[in-house]
């Protein structure tokens, strides 16, 4: 093999295995869409000290995990997520025009 095909195979080895490492990562850590994260207790209550009523939809969603428990619309058409810390609380957070109008622990 020539010095020039040695190198070329290198670089592709290498964005190869970067490519399986980000892979990995995204999946390993929730942002790859496989599936929640799992989060301890603790974890929970410093997302619920953390998140306040006036707080907007989008920067709430961005720090909660990625798939809640439940998703739904309440009585007063608020956009509503729930997440389950069992078995302790459940967590719930309503959105009225992409703001958050209502936190609740059960």
């Amino acid at each position: 093999m020539t010095r020039k095909r040695w190198w070329l195979a290198i670089g592709a080895v290498v964005v190869a295995a970067a490519a399986l490492a980000i892979g990995l990562s995204l999946a390993l850590t929730g942002g790859g869409g496989s599936g929640p994260k799992h989060l301890s207790h603790a974890d929970y209550e410093e997302l619920w000290r953390g998140t306040h009523v006036g707080d907007t939809k989008e920067a709430v969603l961005a720090r909660w995990p990625k798939v809640p428990y439940q998703h739904y619309a309440d009585n007063l058409k608020d956009d509503c997520y729930e997440w389950s810390d069992e078995p302790s609380y459940l967590y719930n957070l309503c959105f009225k025009d992409g703001v958050l109008r209502l936190k609740t622990l059960f």
